[in-house]
């Protein structure tokens, strides 16, 4: 497996920007799931590229699902990367581990990259489990994960998220990335790195106080 590297950023949402301008090509398609977060597409179409949507529709128990061909019918041979968000904004949606898994196959069958926002890996409820689609089988190498000290340590103001993943796909985002922001609240970086650093019992509390 190559090298992993991680890097902070001044919040997810310029890692995300960073990840569509580093690694996205004009015309490159984007699958992704609707509804979604309203900076996805803004980020897609600052590279040029094209948002591919699958629907997340409600399911009989309350929860939302997608359609497994829709999916696998959404990727072409345009298709550059699946941007991914699990915990979902905004229906809270947790995909479950036979999605990952699915999402996890067809990415290997295609050779595609996933960008996943993880940025409420920590707030999950009622039993519910996130599964991190770098640690499922093939994903590790094809995977760039980010996430956010806001929503993880209430520190929102300060504008502190993180990427990780395999060298070349974080030096790809990085490489666009700093041109997006000359300095990222550099004093708040090590202050993130020390809440990353915090035993498992901060995140049961956490989960546990909300």
């Amino acid at each position: 497996m190559n090298k992993s590297e991680v890097v902070f950023t001044a919040g997810a949402t310029e890692a995300l920007a960073g990840a569509m301008l580093g690694m996205l090509d004009a015309g490159d398609e984007v699958v992704l799931f609707e509804p979604m977060y309203d900076s996805y597409q803004a980020g897609i179409a600052l590279a040029s590229a094209v948002p591919v949507p699958v629907l997340l529709r409600p399911l009989d128990d309350g929860t939302y699902g997608f359609d497994a061909d829709a999916f696998r019918a959404a990727i072409t041979d345009r298709t550059k990367l699946i941007l991914l968000n699990t915990p979902h904004n905004p229906t809270g949606k947790v995909f479950t581990r036979d999605e990952m898994d699915l999402i996890a196959e067809v990415a290997i069958e295609h050779d595609l990259v996933v960008v996943t926002d993880e940025v409420y890996e920590h707030l999950v409820f009622d039993g519910g489990a996130h599964v991190p689609m770098a640690t499922l089988p093939g994903m590790a190498e094809r995977t760039l994960t980010i996430s956010s000290g806001g929503k993880t340590f209430h520190t929102t103001g300060w504008k502190i998220g993180w990427m990780t993943g395999p060298a070349e796909l974080v030096t790809a985002a990085r490489m666009a990335k700093q041109y997006l922001t000359y300095v990222n609240g550099a004093p708040f970086q090590p202050a993130t790195a020390v809440g990353l650093r915090l035993g498992d019992e901060y995140y049961t509390t956490l989960v546990a106080d909300l």
